[in-house]
Formats: C-alpha cells, structure tokens, sequence
C-alpha cells in the first residue's frame, strides 16, 4: 500500500475540564519516521491540536489507502464515530492504549486491524503488504471471524530514527501544542526510554512492556541538540516512566548537556522514581536545568501503597523530597485517592502526608481502573463499575467510576477528593 494517514483523536477530556492540553502525538511521530525511511507516503492529522471532529477527520482522508488512529481510553467515542464516516473501501487500523486493552471491541465497531503493542514495525509491515497471519502484535477481522496474532517482540529504542515532528502543527514544539505545566515555549516533550519493571496495578503495560529498555545518552543527545539548534527549544519535558532507574546513564545525560551547554529548562511532569535519586544526581540535574520534578508517590498509607505493586517506601519518599528541596528544586507530588483498600482514614493519611511532605505542588487524582490493567480485571471480577461510557473516563474528572470491596465508596472517595484539595 501507498499511502497512509496517521490520527490523533480530538480528546473530549479537553472540553469537559476547560483545560487545553494537547501534547504533541509523538508515538505517530514516531511510526511515521519508520515508514518515511521506507519510503511509504505517510501524514499525519492531529484533530486534538485542530479541534475537528470525526467528520472533519473523514473529510481528509481522501486519497489514502489506509487509516491507522491512535488514541487513549477518552478517545473511545472518537475512535468508534470515526470508523462510522469513513469511506469503505480504505483499511482502518486502530492503536494505543485503548485498542490494546480492548481489540475486539475496535474490530466490532470496524476497524480491520488493531495494533495490540508498538507500531511501529508492525504498520510498516501491513504496508508492505506481509500477510496478516505472519503479523505479530495484531489482531484482525477477516471474514466474519476475529484473529489474535502472538505478541509482538519489544523494540530496541536505539534503532528508531528520530521523530517525525516535521508533520504535525507548529513541528510539534510550539502553539497549538501546550503540556501541562509548561512554562517556556518552544517546547517539545521526549523519551529517552521505553517501558517500566515495576508492576503497579494501574499502569497499562500492553505497549511499552515491563522490560526497561533504554537509549544510550549518545542517542537522546542528538534529539535534545536537534531540538535546541533546529527548532530553538527552550524547554524539554521527559515524559519516561523511569528517567532515574539507571543513574549511570541518567547522569551521563545530565554530564552531556552540561558539556555541550545546551541551554535548556528541564522538566519531569510524568514523575521519577523518588527511590531512585541521590545528592549527586540532584546536583546534576540543578546544573542541566531541571526547574520541576514530580514524583509518583500516590499513597500516604504504606499499606495501600504495598498492595499498588510500585515497590515504594513513605520514609525513602520523605527523604527524597526534602534533598530535592534542599538542591532547590520545585517539587510536585501525585496522589492517587480510592486505590484498592482505601478507606476514608487512609486518604486522610494521604493528605496529611502531601502536608507534612510540604511539596510545592499535589496533584490528587482519583484511581481510575482503565482497559488492559491489572486493576480493571479486579473491578470486573470482584467488583462493580459505574460507567461504560469510557470517553467520560480520566482521572481529573473528580468521578470515581467503581466500587470495590474493603475499599471506601465513591461518595467518600469524591468528598475526600473535594477536601485534598480545600
């Protein structure tokens, strides 16, 4: 095949908070570089950072042979309309987080194929026309039947040519783009790693694995300075799960834009590992830039935070927060409200954790159990969930859409919300 176009859902998120946040679609930046070294036609739509909806998207897609859309959880009404409108004759391919927790649910509402893992190789395979049944980390329709592929091996992110940035708004770096928290533009969010070995029960592992799979300095250098020199970025937001889990190869990153005074604001608005940081690595990542660190500690009870699977303890946390303040660092925390066990008493531990911790800023969420985790197959065999309408679905919503035993109702959940926040 040709040609193809790449999507990114309008997120309905957006319009329910009235916070605009759209982050540059780098996991179609990404695909997208891999068919482009193929020398297959690729673009990309991004109806988020565009505000269009379904019927805009389908408007596009003349021309192409093939529409793969990529999209989480909020995503699901978008995704679904989408395939309503376009044309029959193009080969619809569903991704993402959302898509690989429920692939029969996207085949159903008439996708031909859903990417169950990284697309990267997988799409660029489907466009060289490989037969379906030799493509792993697929599922497909075919006749009336559906088919699941074997699992597809992680890639090795070294190999990956560097993002497509060239093909959404603004090289993805500036306005309509704009992350949560961002405080200097050009900006651009990277990864310098795939995948996390810890298992919390939240964490949706059916893309990036649970195998740690880094990139050598040398290699996340070359983005950052293309970055900087090229598109005159000021700001760099580290989107991995974990940054810090080597802190040889994290501070060799540090020593690296330190050397090539590479002047740069950095930031981790998707947490680090508060286990995982010593004095020398604060004092590098002080030296490098770093103007914001959040770290993921969700609970203030070590007992629901034991059953999470993160492997954290509260006293490493209580110390790490105070040498990163020490190293004059702004911190933020992340709360997690109405995890498996909590109770009314244990999420106020939790607050009064976030108030001894005194971090700059907490953010409290409430637990939300989406496709594909751990915690979404205890709710479905043990408990009750209170919505199927998954575009409704995202923990800033201040909704808590289960119930579950030994754990507090959602009415204590949303009050105790309310209150972490006054």
């Amino acid at each position: 095949m040709k040609n193809i176009l790449l999507v990114q859902p309008n997120f309905r998120h957006t319009k329910e908070t009235g916070i605009w946040m759209a982050n540059p679609p780098l996991g179609l930046c990404y695909i997208a570089a891999v068919l482009r070294e193929n020398k297959i036609k690729v673009e990309i739509l991004d109806a988020n950072a565009l505000n269009l909806s379904p019927a805009d998207v389908a408007k596009k897609s003349d021309g192409f042979e093939v529409i793969g859309v990529s999209g989480m959880t909020p995503a699901h009404g978008f995704i679904k309309e989408l395939s309503k409108l376009l044309p029959k004759n193009i080969l619809k391919i569903a991704g993402g987080p959302h898509a690989a927790g429920f692939p029969e649910k996207l085949l159903a509402v008439g996708y031909d194929i859903v990417v169950r893992g990284e697309g990267e190789y997988a799409i660029l395979e489907i466009m060289k026309g490989k037969d379906l049944r030799q493509v792993n980390g697929i599922s497909y329709r075919k006749k009336g039947h559906i088919y699941h592929n074997a699992d597809r091996e992680l890639i090795n992110p070294n190999i990956l040519p560097l993002p497509a940035r060239n093909l959404i708004p603004s090289n993805g770096v500036d306005l309509p783009y704009i992350g949560m928290g961002v405080q200097y533009r050009p900006w651009s969010p990277i990864f310098t790693s795939r995948g996390c070995p810890f298992d919390c029960y939240f964490c949706n592992k059916k893309i990036f694995g649970k195998c740690f799979r880094p990139r050598k300095p040398e290699n996340v250098i070359i983005e950052i300075e293309t970055l900087v020199r090229k598109y005159g970025v000021k700001e760099i937001d580290i989107y991995d799960d974990c940054f810090n889990l080597d802190l040889t190869r994290a501070e060799k990153i540090l020593d690296m834009i330190i050397e090539r005074k590479l002047d740069i604001k950095i930031r981790f608005s998707n947490g680090i590992r508060a286990d995982r940081v010593t004095p020398s690595f604060l004092r590098k990542l002080k030296k490098a830039g770093c103007i914001y660190i959040a770290y993921g500690i969700e609970s203030g009870n070590q007992e629901v935070l034991d059953k999470l699977g993160k492997n954290l303890k509260l006293e490493k946390v209580r110390e790490t927060v105070k040498l990163t303040k020490k190293a004059g660092i702004p911190v933020t925390g992340f709360f997690v409200l109405g995890l498996l066990g909590d109770t009314r008493e244990s999420i106020q531990q939790t607050i009064d954790f976030a108030k001894e911790l005194d971090v700059d800023i907490a953010q409290f969420t409430i637990a939300t159990p989406y496709p594909a985790t751990r915690f979404h197959d205890f709710v479905r065999e043990n408990g009750h969930f209170l919505t199927d309408i998954w575009e409704t679905v995202y923990p800033s919503s201040g909704k808590m859409i289960y119930t579950y035993p030994e754990t507090a109702s959602p009415r204590v959940v949303e009050m105790m919300y309310m209150k972490a926040f006054r």
